[in-house]
């Protein structure tokens, strides 16, 4: 259908066309401004167009919310003819993606500006609790002037928003931040990660998790999780070390070891450009011509990418930063003088600080043993006192101080009786058990995630039966720890994992079943194809076809008691629907790990002997 209108707008051309939507550009009669007019298309298959529809309208309130010079402006949203659209202004310029794919790198005073712009914009949505969730080089677009834009709200996290988004992994996986990938809550710290991601791939040329050899996704969601990225400075010298101390507070695993505000980052950021750097880029001129990112080439996630247009007759190479300067002043070498400098004296200032402290608490010891040496010698002295004036003898020698008579005790204790010692005995026993086979499960999960093997046995689940065969992917596996006098004890081992049937499973289901079924897929956040086969009088589903091709997730938890000093083991979805749980003997832990391993892959069932004695 070719649009000459949308709602109030007069169509000027076309822009760009995805496999989603239409991107226009129009204007707005009332104003006489030209804006970027987004669509949907119509006719999209009924089992994305929910989705989809959702998906588009979440863009319009999530960036509507956000009035800053670094975000896009929505202007307006509505539907004609059965055709949602969404009113936006022109954004001038090309995708930081297109930019960062020239040979010539941008210069790092230029770097860290238009990071911080983009940090600015994140600080806005922060103060709305809005997380755009798909931070990327693609959804961020420059205009000659240098001013930056971050655009594609359309899998923002909204507080109000109805849509599940606890254990949905949507975003661009290079750019993801750790709880991303593992499925967990976001907040907009999350956010900072992904633009911790940007900025190093924007100095050193390639994404810091992501390695030539990779085949799959799944090496890349173990490095995100628990890999340390490699220092920037290794790959390339000449970057300034001041940029590694933002990557490393900005890629930190832990949400709350990263920056915790988008501004703290572009503060830093701007610092890093010495003295007298102009901070932000200057704003364009009111009279600069636009152009609307526009879907040349579909996203998978949202429906729309990156390409940047240029409006007829504009000249390209007008839009495109200079390579050869920006009219920063920086003193790159006196920079990094000055922060090792800085960092030396920090250094000595703490070790100061140590060395004063361990000198504090050594004469603090010496006075201490002085003052019970002195009690000593005066209790001896009393003693002796007190012997000659009852004349010595048999009751004399038999009269002992407390002190005496409970070292005495000690030194009759058999060998290993002492209870503390033999509690913090059995929690090391206890807590190297867990360490060793988070190691044996970490390999496992690395060589599961290479095979993509298929088990030998069958998996049951809930209402859709057993099959016969499923694909395992997507593992992974942590060691939680919590202290026990001052250590660190392994404490919650857990291995996650996704079985994938090998070929569409599919069930037909009757009445209530119908519901409860797609609650439940919906609690695992697994999609399925729903054919109604048939319907009541009143318009309700009895019988309907469930078609399940995706994989559905698994989970075995592996609990340490230190205070039983036993171990607990439960199992979720593993071969069978629902959570079974078992108690094993440290002792017994390694062997009953390796038949838990060989449980899942389905070599085996020996493993359900343990199950069956409890």
């Amino acid at each position: 259908m070719k649009h000459t209108t949308l709602g109030r707008y007069r169509i000027l051309g076309e822009l760009g066309r995805g496999a989603m939507g239409t991107v226009y550009r129009a204007q707005d009669p009332l104003i006489e401004r030209e804006v970027a007019i987004k669509t949907l298309h119509p006719n999209l298959p009924e089992d994305v167009i929910a989705e989809v529809r959702q998906r588009f309208l979440r863009e319009a309130k999530s960036a509507g919310q956000l009035n800053h010079p670094n975000i896009v402006t929505i202007f307006d949203v509505g539907e004609q003819d059965g055709v949602a659209y969404m009113a936006m202004e022109l954004l001038e310029g090309r995708s930081l993606q297109e930019i960062m794919a020239e040979p010539a790198r941008l210069p790092f005073q230029t770097t860290a500006e238009y990071v911080a712009q983009i940090a600015d914009a994140l600080d806005r949505a922060q103060q709305l609790g809005i997380v755009h969730r798909d931070v990327k080089p693609a959804n961020v677009v420059i205009s000659g002037a240098g001013h930056v834009k971050l655009t594609d709200f359309g899998v923002a996290y909204v507080p109000s928003s109805t849509m599940t988004q606890t254990g949905t992994m949507i975003g661009s996986p290079r750019y993801m931040s750790p709880e991303q990938v593992l499925g967990l809550p976001i907040d907009p710290r999350s956010d900072i990660f992904s633009l911790g991601v940007v900025l190093y791939e924007m100095l050193s040329g390639q994404a810091p998790f992501v390695r030539p050899g990779d085949s799959t996704i799944f090496p890349l969601i173990n490095r995100i999780a628990a890999e340390p990225h490699p220092p920037v400075t290794q790959l390339d010298q000449s970057i300034p070390a001041g940029f590694e101390a933002i990557l490393r507070k900005a890629l930190a695993k832990k949400p709350e070891d990263r920056y915790q505000r988008g501004g703290e980052m572009a503060r830093d950021l701007r610092n890093l450009l010495g003295p007298g750097s102009p901070g932000a880029a200057p704003a364009p001129a009111d009279d600069e011509k636009t152009v609307i990112l526009a879907p040349g080439s579909l996203d998978a996630q949202s429906g729309f990418e990156k390409t940047v247009v240029l409006s007829p007759g504009q000249d390209l190479a007008a839009t495109v930063p200079s390579k050869k300067g920006s009219g920063f002043e920086l003193d790159l070498d006196a920079f990094s003088r000055n922060f090792e400098a800085d960092e030396q004296a920090r250094l000595k200032e703490e070790e100061e600080g140590r060395q004063k402290k361990e000198e504090d608490l050594r004469r603090w010891s010496d006075a201490v043993e002085q003052k019970r040496a002195a009690f000593e010698r005066q209790r001896e002295l009393e003693a002796q006192k007190a012997a000659a004036r009852s004349g010595g003898g048999a009751e004399s020698g038999a009269r002992r101080g407390a002190l005496d008579l409970l070292k005495t005790q000690t030194k009759s204790r058999p060998p290993g009786d002492d209870p503390v010692a033999k509690k913090a005995k059995a929690d090391a026993e206890l807590d190297q058990r867990m360490r060793a086979n988070f190691k044996y499960l970490a390999e496992i999960a690395r060589e599961l995630n290479g095979v993509i093997p298929t088990t030998g046995r069958p998996y049951d689940y809930f209402l859709l039966g057993r099959l016969p065969a499923v694909m395992l992917s997507a593992a992974f596996v942590d060691l939680r720890s919590r202290k026990i006098d001052g250590k660190d004890h392994g404490d919650h081992l857990f291995f996650r994992f996704r079985a994938q049937p090998a070929a569409p499973a599919s069930v037909t289901l009757l009445g209530k079943d119908i519901t409860r079924f797609q609650e439940y897929l919906k609690m695992l956040d697994v999609p399925c194809e729903v054919k109604t086969e048939t319907k009541g009088d009143f318009g309700d589903t009895r019988r309907a076809t469930f078609t399940v091709a995706a994989p559905l997730p698994c989970e075995i938890n592996i609990r340490a008691d230190y205070g039983k000093y036993s171990i607990e083991i439960e199992l979720v979805n593993v071969r069978h629907p629902g959570r079974v749980r078992c108690q094993v003997e440290p002792s017994a832990l390694n062997d009953v790990v390796d038949d838990l391993a060989r449980y899942v892959l389905g070599v085996d069932d020996e493993f359900e002997k343990v199950l069956n004695r409890v």
